[in-house]
Parts: structure tokens; C-alpha cells; sequence
């Protein structure tokens, strides 16, 4: 009998506590119980003296989310793993050149992501006739300063925090170079989870990717985090030109005025070259970093990196915990189109 608790408990203790050092799924498990519990608590939440949807809501409810789910986790596991508290999680400062870079691509970041927005919406109503709201939702109808910062801390600058120190940080740190590609397919994948906004997901993608090749070329979490921020500050003062449709006026897809598609077209299209412009500019800076004075560029591949400090294999991460994890989040965003 003693023999029969002394393996459940390790068991629980290799599923449910931090191990010594981390595969890239423990991370994904932490973020998802700490999402769903708080999803759990706002879903349940009534006799608010305010909406659920307002401002004042989701000041309380997104930096609660932002700190249970990313912050906390990102922190706390990077300092409890051995490897990560020698190499470092949030990378190396190259200057403050890749970083105002990062920051101005925020510019084509918040055209296509409006762009596909538009498009999602109409997809949504077109295809299933009713509109998928996102689980923290924020609708703000106030114009004034005040309340535009607000709705830019609350939705920009705390996500974006968060996601910058969980994804292309800790995440990223998790994951070795021979494994890269599929590295970045699951980080943008689990981003996408993480958002819980199913009309936003296809924007999600190219936001995704920029986030991770800033988070690369620059070597610096606070890449993508300016981008994030530059994102949703360029919405606001580009309003007037290209605008998200507001869902929540939306019964058919004949609502949205054939103005968006005309508009969001050009955005994309202008949102491209920028990527491409801001992309070259990153490889040069990049390839000028690793060189030395009479031009020859080094070859970071030979740097041998010391065993102890290199991430564990992808295959550790292919574990009870992802199970778990994958259907935690899949039974989350089915509800939400109950």
C-alpha cells in the first residue's frame, strides 16, 4: 500500500510541479489552468455594477489575466529552472536601433490586423450567421483622452507585456534552434488559444509571426512588446482611415459597408511592403551586428553552447501535461460558441 501512494504521488508530482528543468509544454499547462480559472470566475460573475464588457470591467479583469496566466508563470519558471536563470529568458540588448525599429512596425502590424478583422467578421456572419464574441471583451464608447489611455493599457501595454515575457520569452527560450520551425508554429498556435477571440484569430497569424522574428532579429523580448504597444496606438490614431467594424451593431453580413473591403485591401497591400522594408533593415542590422570591423560576419552556428545550458529536447515536451492542456483549451473555446 505504501508502495501504491508513494507512486501516485510522484505522479502528481512529476505532472503537476515545476521540473528541474523545463520542457516547452509545463509552461503551456501553467498559462492554461490559470486562464480557465479566471475565465471560470468572470463567466460566473453577476450583480456587477458595471457590464462585463465596459472599460472599468476590464481594467480589473485583463491585468488579473495578464499577471495569473503570463506574468507570474514567465518569472517564477524561468528563475526555478536552472538553465534558464544562467542564459536568461528576455535575451540581450543590441541597441536601441532593432528596438525603434520594432516599435514603427507596430505601423503594418495594426493594418493587417485590422484588415483581417474586417474580413474574419464578415467570414463569421457570412458562414455561420452569427457573431462569435471574444471571452474579455471590451467596448468602450467614450472618446476622451482618459478613457483612450485606459482602453490602451488595458488592452496594449499589459498583454503585451505579458505575451512578450511568456511567448518570446520564456517559450522561446524553450525551444533549440534545430527545432525553430515547429517552435514557432506551436508558439503562434497556443497564442492564438491564449486570445480566446475566435474573429481575431486569422489576424493573429501574421502578428504572431513579426512578434517572434522581432523577438530573433533583435534578441530582446522588448521587441515584440513595443510592436504589440505601436499596434494598438496606431489603431487609435488611424481611425478615422481604417477602422475595425464594430461587431456588436452587426446582425447580417450585409451590414458591414462595402467601404471596409475597399480600404482594407490597400491596407494589406501597404501593410506587406512595410513587413518587407522592416524585415530587410533587421537582416542587414543583424548581419552588420555579427561582423567585425573588416566586414566578416560570424557564424553564430559554431559558437558551441555548454550542454547544461542548452533547452531540453522538443520530445520531452510530448507529454501527459500537452494532453491535458490541448483539451482544457479546446473545452474553453467551445463554450464559447454555446
Amino acid at each position: 500500500m505504501k508502495e501504491f501512494f508513494r507512486k501516485i504521488w510522484k505522479f502528481i508530482k512529476d505532472f503537476f510541479l515545476p521540473p528541474r528543468d523545463l520542457n516547452w509544454s509545463y509552461p503551456l499547462f501553467v498559462m492554461t489552468m490559470g486562464l480557465t480559472c479566471i475565465y471560470i470566475i468572470k463567466s460566473n460573475l453577476t450583480g456587477l455594477p458595471f457590464s462585463p464588457t465596459s472599460i472599468v470591467f476590464n481594467a480589473l479583469i485583463i491585468p488579473l489575466v495578464v499577471l495569473i496566466s503570463l506574468f507570474i508563470p514567465a518569472v517564477s519558471l524561468s528563475s526555478y529552472d536552472r538553465r534558464l536563470s544562467v542564459t536568461g529568458f528576455t535575451g540581450s540588448f543590441r541597441g536601441i536601433g532593432p528596438l525603434i525599429l520594432a516599435f514603427f512596425s507596430g505601423v503594418p502590424m495594426s493594418l493587417i490586423y485590422t484588415a483581417l478583422h474586417n474580413l474574419s467578421a464578415y467570414l463569421c456572419l457570412r458562414l455561420t450567421h452569427t457573431m462569435v464574441y471574444p471571452a474579455f471583451m471590451c467596448y468602450n464608447l467614450d472618446d476622451s483622452m482618459i478613457s483612450k489611455l485606459l482602453e490602451i493599457a488595458t488592452q496594449s501595454v499589459i498583454p503585451a507585456l505579458g505575451v512578450s515575457l511568456f511567448f518570446t520569452g520564456l517559450l522561446y527560450s524553450l525551444f533549440r534552434d534545430e527545432n525553430r520551425g515547429i517552435g514557432n508554429i506551436i508558439i503562434i498556435g497556443f497564442y492564438i488559444l491564449f486570445s480566446l477571440d475566435p474573429v481575431n484569430s486569422l489576424g493573429l497569424i501574421p502578428i504572431g509571426w513579426w512578434i517572434l522574428k522581432l523577438r530573433k532579429k533583435a534578441d530582446n523580448v522588448f521587441a515584440p512588446f513595443l510592436a504589440l504597444v505601436a499596434m494598438k496606438i496606431t489603431e487609435v490614431c488611424f481611425a478615422p482611415i481604417l477602422s475595425p467594424v464594430d461587431t456588436t451593431t452587426l446582425l447580417t453580413y450585409s451590414d458591414i459597408p462595402s467601404t471596409v473591403f475597399y480600404s482594407s485591401a490597400p491596407a494589406v497591400f501597404v501593410a506587406l511592403i512595410l513587413f518587407f522594408f522592416f524585415k530587410t533593415t533587421l537582416d542587414d542590422y543583424e548581419k552588420t551586428y555579427h561582423s567585425d570591423l573588416l566586414g566578416r560576419e560570424d557564424d553564430e552556428k559554431t559558437k558551441t553552447v555548454p550542454k547544461a545550458e542548452q533547452p531540453l529536447p522538443f520530445v520531452r515536451g510530448l507529454n501527459p501535461s500537452l494532453i491535458v492542456t490541448i483539451i482544457i483549451l479546446a473545452a474553453v473555446w467551445v463554450s464559447l460558441f454555446i
